[in-house]
């Protein structure tokens, strides 16, 4: 897997399991756990404590934000991460995002839809203002498949129909990455949608995919990539476990 030039460590991931939902499916904060050594990679890979950066996939919807960052910033501290300021980064702030991701210790790429997401990237020319970041960078779902150089953008609703089947990331890395999947299932498949046959394996013909299921995660630093848990790559309409 090729890496363009930069400075910052990244996880590429799905999930972080930050949360449990109740009986009335309200979300709260947990613990980080150290399956796969996601916490001793954490506390190895950041650079200093000074902020925790939520990026926003949609810059718009101001409360859902908050209300999602607010877990996982509640989960970090749990877990034993005390920064000195917490950020939501959306259209409230985004004229300062140059030093807001200059001061970042950590920066999270939130997961939602793929198109809209690139959009608020190029808005704050993200791309850019990471070229000389050295932190840490969690992507999930969305966010670690827009960190690669080309996305597939598979509908997982039928709203999402319309939309092309690959768009362009940010360039930070080569590979086709789909999250949520362990290479027989897709973990969010919605109303008739089948992710993995109708779309994955067909487009595998063309182009290798590696999927990363909930837990599983790929850390990328100086230039090097690691697995960590179990990842799979579809190739040519089979699924292969990568070791």
């Amino acid at each position: 897997m090729k890496r363009e030039s930069v400075k910052f460590t990244s996880i590429l991931a799905s999930d972080l399991h930050t949360h449990n939902k109740d009986e009335n499916g309200v979300r709260h904060p947990i613990k980080l756990e150290n399956s796969n050594k996601l916490l001793d990679n954490i506390k190895r890979h950041l650079p200093h404590k000074n902020s925790f950066v939520f990026i926003a996939n949609d810059p718009n919807t101001f409360e859902q934000n908050d209300t999602s960052a607010e877990i996982r910033f509640k989960s970090f501290a749990m877990s034993g991460f005390k920064f000195k300021e917490m950020v939501v980064l959306d259209n409230r702030n985004a004229k300062d995002a140059k030093s807001i991701i200059e001061n970042a210790s950590i920066i999270i790429l939130m997961g939602g839809k793929i198109i809209r997401q690139m959009k608020f990237f190029k808005q704050i020319k993200l791309k850019k203002l990471l070229k000389n970041y050295k932190g840490l960078i969690i992507g999930l779902s969305a966010g670690t498949m827009n960190q690669c150089k080309h996305v597939l953008n598979f509908p997982e609703e039928l709203a999402d129909l319309g939309q092309p089947l690959v768009t362009k990331g940010m360039g930070f890395f080569d590979e086709y990455i789909i999250p949520h999947c362990d290479g027989k299932t897709y973990l969010y498949e919605y109303e008739r949608i089948k992710v993995l046959e109708d779309y994955a394996l067909p487009f595998s013909f063309k182009h290798d995919i590696l999927a990363i299921p909930d837990g599983s995660y790929i850390l990328f630093n100086r230039g090097v990539y690691k697995m960590h848990g179990d990842c799979y790559l579809l190739r040519k309409g089979e699924v292969y476990k990568k070791l």
